[in-house]
């Protein structure tokens, strides 16, 4: 009997550190509502869909939508240049600052490594699924047309 109870708090413990462990993260469900093929970067916490964009793929996550959350903040985004294949001019930076302001939802920059991005912020707390995949389908959309801007 002795062996049975001290069997069955060993079980409560273990399942209770499996619950604890088990992922809470709010982007969790609208991430795995998506329909795309995904790749967790890391638990709970970044996922990558390899089959969302249509831009050409290149070096690193350049042609990968990122999903991620660190804390009540959503970020999905995509790099669609890397730095290394990204030849500024006068010209490219007036269209991509035109760009900016015409889009909804989205922004477009050149991150720390100097990489040209998309992406849209999320306070995790307050958006719906609805407004999720509005922001999937609004940085996909922008990421084809800045895609289509570089090969001008």
């Amino acid at each position: 009997m002795k062996k049975l109870v001290v069997g069955l708090l060993l079980s409560l413990v273990f399942s209770g550190q499996a619950l604890s462990q088990e992922c809470t993260s709010r982007l969790q469900g609208f991430v795995n509502k998506t329909g795309y093929k995904l790749i967790v970067a890391k638990p709970c916490k970044v996922w990558v869909a390899t089959d969302a964009l249509t831009i050409p793929r290149g070096e690193g996550v350049t042609g990968l939508l990122l999903l991620a959350q660190e804390g009540e903040m959503g970020v999905v985004g995509a790099v669609v240049q890397p730095k290394a294949k990204l030849h500024l001019t006068a010209d490219l930076l007036q269209k991509l600052m035109k760009m900016n302001n015409s889009l909804d939802y989205v922004k477009v920059g050149i991150d720390d490594d100097g990489d040209l991005f998309v992406r849209s912020e999320l306070q995790m707390e307050s958006v719906t699924g609805d407004e999720f995949s509005t922001v999937v389908k609004k940085v996909v959309e922008a990421s084809t047309k800045i895609s289509d801007i570089l090969k001008e």
